[in-house]
């Protein structure tokens, strides 16, 4: 009995059910492949009497399983880097301007030959994006050159490319010793064309962003067989979309005798080309520096007539359009244009009201110019001048019509003798009226608008003075 109740007293306590840990580790490597390694760790116990001096033995037995599995499974995923160039220009074409294009170019070479390869992908962009207005020259007391007057100075990426620029146009040349000066007679694609009559009459093309400056004598023979009162009307800028280095000078004459005469200009060959003296009739004379070039054709207006020559610069045939019959150019009180879709346009002013009329086409094919807009202007213009502008009789000038958007100004003269002026654009969509830049200059004024840099379309002939996206 003794024994027994020593053999109860001294047995071990029986042993709870063992539950197996599992210990779960997942690698995925960068190539897609995962690995699960799975370890099961059970213990048993197995206790027995001891011998005769009464000591028990206790045996631990461990069993420990591990599973792998290896799964490899293909990432779905898209990356930007693994965008083809067609989706690469599907993503650029939904940018909202040209300056944030130019950004995006110079994040990599491949972004930058997704654009560089596609041309129709450039068109495409153009036709949707028209090159940003980013400033203004204006004449400014008795300057040698144009003033530069920036606008939209809070654009990072338009700032960063005027600082590249060369907008003071210091690679002009300019002698020290006798007095002559440079007027902007064009502005387009980047070019500036500027003419200097004081001396030995010449023509400079200028890139302020590219720093490329060509200095262009006027042809000798433009003047021959017409002496008596030869005049130069104006000069006009012809540019190339997908060469950026390569560009026209158009050149316009007149005599008394009602002829008008073209002589080209081309940087490719370095060479003017003069074409025949064409007589264009009409009782007077075409305005001075009033064309303007739109969809390959510069039109040209008669000063008091309601009447202008249209040059079409691609076949060199010279004809005649009718004005609407209400309209007279007098001063600056007309212009030629284009609209956002690129049609051809007319503004008219006459008391501050602007009358915008579009080329069409009536029942029988014939071409006539539709009325599209009557605007009144001058309780706007009050407002936003605070009625200075008007209290001391300021006139309205229409300077430009440009990609839908008419471009005038506003200039009296102060109490103190001094000329003030204040620049508009007006929208043809919205017909909302902005203030551009208001100072002291005489309401002429020429648009600066950025153009593609050449590094976008191909080579960029670099100078060192390239154009770089902000940073």
């Amino acid at each position: 009995m003794g024994s027994e109740l020593l053999a109860a007293t001294v047995a071990p306590p029986a042993e709870p059910p063992l539950i197996p840990s599992t210990t779960t580790t997942t690698t995925t490597t960068d190539n897609g492949t995962t690995t699960t390694t799975i370890t099961t760790i059970t213990t048993t116990t197995t206790s027995s009497a001891a011998a005769a001096d009464g000591t028990t033995t206790t045996t631990i037995t461990t069993t420990t399983t591990t599973t792998t599995t290896t799964t490899t499974t293909t990432s779905n995923a898209t990356t930007i880097s693994s965008l083809c160039d067609d989706d690469l220009r599907e993503i650029f074409i939904r940018l909202p301007n040209l300056p944030a294009l130019i950004r995006a170019a110079f994040t990599c070479r491949s972004w930058l030959g997704a654009i560089r390869s596609s041309s129709s992908f450039r068109r495409r962009f153009r036709a949707l994006h028209p090159a940003p207005l980013i400033g203004l020259f204006l004449k400014i007391d008795d300057a040698t050159t144009p003033s530069f007057v920036p606008l939209f100075r809070s654009d990072p990426d338009i700032t960063a490319a005027l600082r590249c620029g060369d907008f003071f146009l210091t690679s002009l040349p300019f002698k020290a010793d006798t007095f002559s000066g440079w007027s902007i007679t064009d502005c387009c694609d980047g070019y500036i064309l500027l003419w200097d009559m004081l001396e030995k009459p010449s023509i400079a093309a200028v890139n302020p962003m590219t720093w490329a400056v060509d200095i262009i004598p006027v042809p000798d023979n433009v003047r021959a067989g017409r002496r008596r009162k030869f005049s130069f009307l104006g000069f006009h800028l012809l540019c190339s979309d997908e060469n950026p280095w390569s560009f026209r000078v158009v050149c316009v004459c007149s005599d008394q005798r009602k002829m008008i005469r073209v002589a080209i200009f081309s940087s490719e060959t370095w060479d003017w080309v003069v074409h025949p003296w064409v007589h264009v009739g009409g009782d007077h004379s075409l305005k001075f520096s009033a064309g303007m070039l739109v969809d390959g054709s510069i039109y040209w207006p008669y000063h008091g007539e309601g009447r202008m020559v249209r040059i079409n610069t691609a076949t060199m045939v010279i004809t005649t359009v009718n004005l609407p019959s209400q309209v007279r150019v007098e001063g600056f009180n007309f212009m030629v244009g284009e609209t956002k879709d690129g049609q051809l346009c007319i503004v008219y002013e006459s008391d501050f009201f602007l009358h915008v009329w579009i080329r069409g086409v009536d029942g029988d094919g014939t071409a006539i110019w539709l009325l599209q807009y009557v605007i009144f202007l001058r309780e706007e213009i009050d407002r936003i001048t605070q009625g200075f502008a008007l209290e001391l009789q300021g006139d309205l000038k229409v300077m430009q019509v440009r990609y839908g958007y008419v471009y005038m100004s506003t200039t009296c003269t102060t109490p103190a003798g001094t000329l003030h002026c204040w620049f508009f654009s007006l929208s043809l969509a919205t017909l909302e009226l902005e203030l551009l830049v208001e100072g002291k200059f005489d309401g002429c004024a020429h648009l600066y608008n950025m153009a593609w840099p050449p590094s976008l379309v191909g080579d960029d002939r670099s100078t060192g003075h390239e154009v770089e996206a902000s940073h």
